[in-house]
């Protein structure tokens, strides 16, 4: 009995810090797998400051959850490889994921070598995916039967978005959506105050500076600036001389030039990475061009898609009209 106790110790501390790892896996599997299907349920997250999130998104539970283990962390950037890769799916590829974690424990602690191990796991993994090849159904096209009860599960039977998920994926097209480099997933935005609605258009959430003078801009030019619109900022101390007083109003008429251009061109609309000049947004409400500021990189760039046009840095302003011309977008 003694020596089957120690052995049993032994075996326990041998496998320590397998045995840690599984467990903080399973944790992490525990808070998403209720959330999983069709009928899964709801979590509530409250923040150190207070703030609640009702969610089932499992890479969302996951993010703002403080995790500090190592083995936990991993399984985090499983559900966030998944969410970038398809944009859907994260707590299935996390709940799996810890299933092959706990079985691949289960046989180290039997005492199988775990090279072998993760060689058995990775010729499962491949046969798995041998097998929904094989049993994968190509659709026939936005009348097929079998995609309708595929929106109707992921869209938790709730006919409103099910009928809403269908009429935007039409407005896409069939064709962009079988596109291997698109998600459908980035064309959705969550807004806690919006109702459920699709329409053409990228929706940001900066507002325009005029906006209660000017509610819109159609059939314009866009222009997008991966910088700043304002003139070059001189030293403050070649303020002072006299050539240093030339060179400013050189630059602020060499400046308004360029404004003047743009209204030339037809621009009516300016999304900007950071700030305005006052010169320029006066310019700007003078002449009904609709001025966005302060627009994060991923939301230039989604702009950029949209309407056509190339992100500049300010520099590109000074380039003669026909060479400025092509890098400008549109609206519809």
């Amino acid at each position: 009995m003694t020596q089957a106790s120690g052995h049993v110790q032994e075996t326990d501390e041998r496998y320590a810090t397998l045995l840690n790892n599984a467990g903080a896996v399973r944790a992490l599997c525990a808070a998403v797998e209720g959330t999983l299907g069709p009928k899964g349920l709801d979590v509530m997250l409250v923040g150190g400051d207070g703030e609640v999130i009702i969610t089932n998104d499992g890479v969302t539970i996951l993010e703002k959850m403080d995790v500090s283990h190592p083995a936990a962390k991993l399984l985090i950037q499983v559900a966030r490889a998944q969410q970038h890769e398809v944009g859907d799916g994260t707590t299935t590829a996390t709940v799996l994921a810890g299933a092959l974690v706990q079985e691949g424990v289960a046989q180290v602690t039997r005492g199988v070598p775990a090279a072998k191990v993760v060689t058995g796991l990775m010729h499962g993994v491949a046969a798995a995916c041998e097998e929904l090849r094989h049993r994968a159904v190509p659709l026939s096209g936005w009348s097929d039967d079998r995609l309708h009860r595929a929106v109707h599960i992921a869209g938790r039977e709730q006919e409103d978005i099910v009928q809403l998920v269908l009429e935007a994926g039409q407005a896409v097209g069939w064709e962009q959506l079988r596109q291997t480099n698109y998600r459908y997933a980035d064309s959705i935005v969550a807004h806690e105050k919006a109702e459920n609605e699709w329409f053409h258009g990228v929706m940001l959430k900066q507002k325009p500076l005029q906006r209660d003078w000017l509610p819109e801009r159609l059939n314009c030019r866009v222009l997008v600036l991966q910088d700043s619109l304002e003139p070059v900022t001189l030293d403050e101390q070649l303020l002072t001389t006299e050539a240093g007083f030339q060179q400013y109003m050189a630059e602020q008429a060499r400046f308004m030039h360029m404004l003047e251009q743009l209204n030339e061109l037809g621009v009516g609309f300016i999304v900007l990475e950071r700030g305005i000049h006052p010169d320029a947004e006066q310019y700007c409400l003078d002449h009904d061009m609709m001025v966005v500021q302060r627009v994060s990189r991923e939301d230039i760039m989604r702009v950029c898609r949209l309407s056509g046009a190339k992100p500049l840095k300010r520099t590109a302003l000074a380039k003669q009209r026909s060479e400025l011309e092509p890098l400008l977008g549109r609206t519809a």
